[in-house]
């Protein structure tokens, strides 16, 4: 159970965002909030068990292979149900950014989520969150932020 939880930690602690290069997704319509995305390789540097299905830790995230921010994370397993609730902080250059990412099977190679909220150059930012777990590298995720200000 221990390294499930470890592992899944690792797994969706890649499930949030995290700073990278600013890349505008497409051209707004008038009237609508410009979309940003930020790709990141988390790295986890650290995590553990809280309790017997509660878990925190930190990561590294980098673009290009730059870092670019950090990110805290916490999370609950619903064993039974197969799922999990990771919630998500990543500190960048001009700001933080938090994510709430439901897992909704411990098998699936995606996670999706949504970006709550944003302090900083990222105040008011709402919108998702992706991650997938690297395939050969159990502490290391891709995550993509897509959001508005």
């Amino acid at each position: 159970m221990k390294k499930l939880a470890l592992s899944a930690a690792a797994v969706l602690a890649a499930t949030t965002m995290t700073g990278a290069a600013v890349v505008p997704a497409m051209v707004p319509v008038a009237g609508e909030a410009k979309i940003h995305i930020k790709r990141l390789v988390s790295r986890d540097i650290a995590s553990h068990p809280l309790s017997n299905h509660t878990f925190a830790g930190a990561a590294v995230d980098r673009n290009d292979g730059h870092i670019v921010g950090y990110e805290s994370f916490t999370g609950h397993f619903y064993p039974k149900q197969d799922r999990a609730v990771v919630w998500d902080s990543f500190a960048l250059r001009d700001g933080t950014i938090t994510a709430l990412v439901r897992v909704k099977s411990f098998s699936d190679h995606v996670h999706r989520g949504r970006i709550l909220n944003g302090t900083g150059k990222y105040k008011g930012a709402t919108g998702t969150i992706k991650a997938r777990p690297a395939p050969r590298n159990a502490d290391k995720t891709f995550i993509t932020l897509k959001f508005h200000l």
